[in-house]
């Protein structure tokens, strides 16, 4: 107990910076200022939008207007995404049962340790193809950062803690992950859920709030029918997800029948409204940036983002997983 309160403590402390960044940003004249920023930027911008066609511009089109689509690796046709799907299930089983573990010491979000990603590159780098920084682009409107890749693994205890809760992500504006699955997911096994209404309630106007919802704050910020728009991502192995976390509420359902393995990849905009709330695959810096070296020029930028953040924000430690 003594212990666990030590912990507390010192994630406390060590989050301390993020959280009053994050409560001088959302001040009325900080966020003014901020949403107008953001609005020359993707004026100034829009003539270098990427052209889209086939299934990547339907992709923007269903995030435009739901928030998500869903199609197959298949369907995709992404370079090596067979292999990558591989590699990531490999993994993922091999850390069966110390998730277990790990849940059943009281852990309440499990990933596959970073560094045994990274000595898997291809996983990583599976991420910064141009088809996904495009269709990214598109979507957020300004040049893509990406923050890397996690490998979630949802243990079916059915609680309903942490992620499992309704949420939105707190990085920017807005953001798109791309999940993909490496079991198949019914409604037994954790099925990522998301809820395709806008909160209208949460822009540079307003402000930015991040707690936790549950029915009665749902009902309050998208209305007493939000239950008939909850969309439930059943599927096989290779289904694939692409969803905005930071706009729409979203969460796993909690597992009760099997465990759920998936992929997470997470983009924002280069410049995204809270950079201390960003870097959540735990993955080292040093790593991402001896892998970005000898990539072309955009997947560096898009890997190395932070590097070309203000020195105010960069001296400012990113929030704890």
């Amino acid at each position: 107990m003594l212990a666990q309160m030590i912990e507390r403590r010192r994630r406390w402390l060590r989050d301390l910076p993020a959280r009053m960044a994050l409560k001088l940003f959302n001040r009325p004249r900080v966020r003014i200022l901020l949403g107008r920023k953001y609005s020359d930027a993707l004026r100034i911008h829009q003539p270098k939008m990427p052209d889209l066609s086939g299934i990547d511009a339907k992709i923007v089109a269903g995030l435009e207007k739901d928030g998500i689509y869903v199609t197959t690796i298949e369907a995709l046709g992404l370079t090596d995404a067979g292999v990558v799907v591989d590699e990531a299930r490999t993994l993922g089983e091999a850390f069966a049962q110390e998730a277990r573990e790990r849940v059943a010491n009281g852990e309440v979000f499990v990933i596959v340790p970073p560094d045994r990603i990274i000595g898997r590159p291809s996983i990583y780098l599976f991420g910064l193809q141009d088809r996904l920084l495009d269709i990214t682009e598109a979507y957020i409107g300004l040049p893509p950062a990406y923050d890397g890749v996690t490998i979630n693994y949802t243990v079916a205890d059915g609680r309903e803690i942490s992620t499992r809760k309704w949420h939105r992500d707190w990085e920017d504006r807005r953001m798109l992950k791309i999940a993909i699955y490496l079991r198949d997911v019914d409604e037994d096994s954790g099925p990522f859920q998301m809820i395709r209404r806008h909160d209208t309630l949460q822009n540079d106007e307003a402000g930015f709030n991040y707690e936790l919802a549950d029915d009665a704050a749902l009902t309050a910020r998208l209305g007493v029918s939000y239950t008939d728009d909850i969309v439930s991502c059943c599927g096989p192995a290779g289904t694939v997800i692409f969803t905005d976390t930071a706009r729409f509420f979203h969460r796993g359902k909690p597992a009760t029948g099997r465990d759920r393995m998936a992929l997470f990849y997470s983009y924002f905009a280069h410049n995204p409204r809270h950079p201390f709330l960003c870097e959540r695959t735990g993955m080292q810096r040093s790593d991402i940036s001896r892998l970005a070296e000898p990539l072309p020029q955009r997947q560096r930028r898009a890997a190395l983002w932070r590097q070309y953040l203000s020195i105010a924000l960069r001296i400012i430690p990113p929030a704890s997983l």
